[in-house]
């Protein structure tokens, strides 16, 4: 099991360009903690109601108040890939309010969801009102489940990997923590 879960790793580090070293360390103190902690991540895809892009929307808003430079970056790459424009993820970390509402809705309930605060019932009824209750509770819990991934790295020593990357596009690189 062990050399499945290395690959598994492994392709996340060559998708994402990131190491992660703090999946490795919670690999090598369980397997069963480490499958378990690919069960919780995999909330994050789940995908059943509301449209992916609105799912997009509310992990990069949850990502972007977490401020972790490489989970966000990982999260823009993602909604790249399931069809987001570039330009409306740039317009939502810049200025959410050019998005159309339900996009601005599920980006501000990113945040709000990561930071603690109930969603303005304003914005959760524009977003119930497009995608319904259950779609609702779908982008809550994503925009929840994507914050384990800098909780993880910050809880495990790895503070560092969280900084925003300097100009120029160059990767924050791994520092195991000291022992």
């Amino acid at each position: 099991m062990k050399q499945l879960f290395n690959r598994i790793i492994d392709r996340s580090e060559h998708d994402t360009g990131y190491p992660a070293d703090y999946l490795r360390d919670i690999l090598a103190s369980s397997s069963i903690g480490f499958f378990k902690t690919m069960l919780a991540m995999n909330l994050a895809t789940h995908q059943q109601k509301a449209p992916l892009k609105l799912h997009k929307f509310a992990q990069l808003g949850a990502m972007q108040h977490e401020a972790c430079g490489p989970c966000l970056e990982i999260s823009k790459a993602y909604a790249i890939h399931a069809g987001v424009s570039p330009d409306s993820i740039d317009a939502a970390l810049r200025d959410p309010s050019t998005l159309a509402a339900d996009e601005q809705a599920a980006f501000f309930l990113g945040q709000q969801t990561a930071g603690g605060n109930a969603m303005s019932e304003e914005l959760a009824e524009t977003l119930k009102q497009t995608i319904g209750q259950n779609g609702y509770v779908e982008l809550v819990v994503s925009a929840a489940a994507v914050r384990i991934f800098p909780a993880l790295k910050r809880g495990l020593g790895y503070a560092d990997m969280c900084a925003l990357p300097q100009r120029g596009g160059d990767h924050v690189t791994s520092k195991r923590p000291a022992a």
